[in-house]
C-alpha cells in the first residue's frame, strides 16, 4: 500500500510547547525500572489517598447502577452540597449557579471558551500553571502576559493592568492561590482587581483549585467580595481524589444559561458515580482528614524551606497554600533545566525546571512539589545537599 502522506493539523498545535517537566518524568521511570529508588517532588499530587468513605460510597454507587448520564450540571445533590460548604464559609453560593464538572480543567476551559471569542485577549500572570494559556489558545484567545515578580508575590496588580490592558483584552484570569508559586493575591489587591474588571466591563475567572489548602485562616475566596465573576475549584487537590477528575465552576448569574448550554454540548455530563463518591467529600470524617493533611503540608512547608535557604536556594516569601516552593536556584545553577536532569540521575530526586511555568523569569528557577512524607522529604534534602556541595 502506497504510503499516506501526513495530512495538515491545526496551526494552533505548533505553538503548543513541551512539558519539560516529562523529560524528568522520564527519567525517573527509566530509573525506576533499574531499581533506583526515585523521590517524586516533580508532579502536583498529593501523595494522600483518598478518603475511605469516598471510595466506599463510590463503591456502592457503582453497585446500585449509578453509570448512566446525569443532569449535565451534575447530580442535584452535590451542588446542593457545595452550596452547603460554601454557606458554612459565609458565602452565598446558588447550588443554580454550581457547574460540576470534569476536573477543574472543564472548568477552566468552559469558562474560557463562554467568555473569549477569537482573537480576543485574555490577561495572565507570568509565571503561570502551562495549561491555563492552552485553554484560551484552543478557543481561539489570545494570552496577553502579565510579567510579575516577587514583589507582588508572583501576582498581577490592577496598576499593571491599568497601564497593560488593551481594548482587545477582555478576561482577567487569576489564580488564588498560584502553581507553580503557592502565592495567593493579596485581598487588597484582589478586590481593586475585581472592581476594575466590573468597571471595565471585562470578564474574571479565578482559579481556587488550592484556595482551600491555604495555611493562612484569613484568605477568603474571590466569591467573598464578588459573585459577578467564574470561580473554579477541584476536588483534587484538598480532597484528594486527582484521578476522579471532578471539579465546578461557579457562574456569574450573566453567564449561566449560556455557559450551562455550552457544557451539555462539550462534556455532556461529569461521571456519575464519582459524583456520587464526591457527596461523601463533605461528611465530618473526611472533611477532618483533609484539615489534618492541610496542616501536614504547612508542616511540610516549614520544613522544606529553611533546608533549601540553606543549600543556596533563595525563597523571598513562604507561599500561602498550595504544595509548592517556588525558588531561585540562580545560587546553585545557571541553568534549571539542566539541573533537574542532572539531580534525578545522580540522585534519584525529581524536582521541576521551572521553564515550564514562565517565559519571562530567568532560567534559574524551579518548583518542588512537597508531596511526600516528612522522612522521604528528610531524604530527598540530604541527597540534594550533597549533589550540590560534591
Amino acid at each position: 500500500m502506497r504510503p499516506i502522506d501526513p495530512r495538515p493539523l491545526a496551526n494552533k498545535l505548533q505553538s503548543i510547547p513541551p512539558f519539560y517537566v516529562m523529560e524528568v518524568v522520564r527519567i525517573a521511570e527509566e530509573l525506576e525500572s533499574k531499581g533506583v529508588d526515585v523521590i517524586h517532588l516533580e508532579v502536583g499530587e498529593p501523595d494522600f489517598s483518598t478518603s475511605s468513605s469516598v471510595i466506599e460510597r463510590a463503591c456502592i454507587a457503582l453497585q446500585a447502577g449509578k453509570t448512566r448520564y446525569t443532569d449535565a450540571r451534575g447530580i442535584q445533590a452535590l451542588r446542593d452540597a457545595l452550596s452547603t460548604w460554601y454557606k458554612a464559609q459565609g458565602l452565598d453560593v446558588s447550588a443554580r449557579r454550581i457547574q460540576i464538572t470534569v476536573g477543574a480543567s472543564a472548568g477552566l476551559l468552559l469558562a474560557s471558551a463562554a467568555t473569549t471569542n477569537p482573537g480576543e485577549g485574555v490577561l495572565m500572570a507570568d509565571p503561570t500553571y502551562p495549561c491555563n494559556p492552552r485553554f484560551v489558545e484552543v478557543v481561539g484567545g489570545q494570552v496577553h502576559w502579565i510579567e510579575t515578580d516577587i514583589s507582588s508575590r508572583f501576582q498581577p496588580t490592577c496598576e499593571a493592568l491599568e497601564l497593560e490592558a488593551k481594548a482587545s483584552d477582555r478576561t482577567l484570569m487569576l489564580a488564588h492561590p498560584a502553581n507553580p508559586t503557592g502565592q495567593a493575591v493579596p485581598s487588597a489587591e484582589l478586590e481593586r482587581m475585581i472592581q476594575w474588571c466590573l468597571e471595565t466591563n471585562r470578564h474574571l475567572i479565578v482559579d481556587e483549585i488550592y484556595q482551600s489548602l491555604s495555611f493562612n485562616d484569613a484568605l477568603d475566596s474571590s466569591l467573598a467580595i464578588s459573585d459577578q465573576h467564574f470561580v473554579v475549584g477541584s476536588f483534587s487537590k484538598y480532597f484528594n481524589m486527582t484521578g476522579w477528575r471532578l471539579g465546578w465552576l461557579v457562574i456569574p448569574e450573566y453567564a449561566l444559561e449560556a455557559t450551562q448550554r455550552l457544557a451539555q454540548h462539550l462534556f455532556i455530563c461529569p461521571t456519575s458515580f464519582a459524583q456520587e463518591a464526591a457527596l461523601s467529600c463533605f461528611e465530618s470524617d473526611a472533611l477532618e482528614e483533609a484539615e489534618m493533611h492541610r496542616r501536614e503540608l504547612k508542616e511540610r512547608r516549614d520544613l522544606l524551606i529553611p533546608r533549601l535557604e540553606a543549600m543556596g536556594f533563595k525563597i523571598a516569601a513562604e507561599p500561602d497554600g498550595a504544595f509548592y516552593v517556588f525558588a531561585d536556584a540562580s545560587g546553585v545553577t545557571d541553568d534549571s533545566k539542566q539541573f533537574c536532569a542532572d539531580l534525578i540521575r545522580r540522585t534519584g530526586v525529581a524536582i521541576t525546571p521551572g521553564i515550564d511555568f514562565s517565559k519571562s523569569l530567568p532560567p534559574t528557577w524551579i518548583r518542588i512539589a512537597y508531596t511526600q512524607p516528612e522522612d522521604r522529604l528528610l531524604e530527598a534534602l540530604d541527597r540534594m545537599a550533597r549533589f550540590i556541595h560534591d
